[in-house]
């Protein structure tokens, strides 16, 4: 239902692709651009908290500048789903594949999946919302994905039909 996002490196492809299938009318769900990660991340929990079904996307710096709301969607056991394109933590500047940004979110109390290639990425994306919004779990699910590794390789990846989907 609500997409809430802000490009950052190795991720904007993610929200790029997502803001184009809902501008198309390919989605039904409203695209928020927002000015930061921490605005992401609070729309993501506003969104949420009304029912939403509700998605971001981000990658080592934006992760640590949502870090104080990770807690706030952890504890008011809001399932969002957001998939994190792992990459080290500036310093002063580093873009390359790493799992620093997503070990200093390890204790704020969200499930995270942390996938090997693409189709491992699509598919626990699809059962991280399936689990997220299970009434006896009710909490938000990080996919990981490796940086560069995984975000920008080509390789094969099997879709499933919108029939299959809806079956899930």
């Amino acid at each position: 239902d609500v997409v809430a996002a802000y490009p950052i490196t190795p991720q904007t492809h993610i929200v790029e692709s997502l803001a184009e299938i809902v501008a198309n009318g390919e989605l039904d769900a409203e695209f928020i651009c927002v000015e930061s990660e921490h605005s992401a991340m609070s729309a993501c929990v506003g969104s949420s908290a009304v029912g939403a079904r509700t998605f971001t996307a981000t990658a080592g710096q934006g992760l640590e500048l949502m870090h104080e709301v990770l807690y706030v969607a952890a504890s008011s056991r809001l399932p969002i789903v957001m998939a994190v394109a792992n990459r080290a933590l500036s310093g002063p500047l580093n873009v390359w594949g790493d799992h620093s940004d997503v070990m200093a979110t390890r204790d704020c109390g969200w499930i995270q999946y942390f996938t090997e290639n693409a189709q491992e990425a699509f598919d626990l994306t699809l059962c991280a919302f399936k689990i997220a919004e299970d009434p006896q779990v009710l909490f938000p699910v990080m996919v990981n994905l490796d940086g560069f590794f995984v975000s920008h390789v080509v390789e094969p990846l099997y879709l499933l039909e919108k029939e299959e989907l809806e079956g899930f």
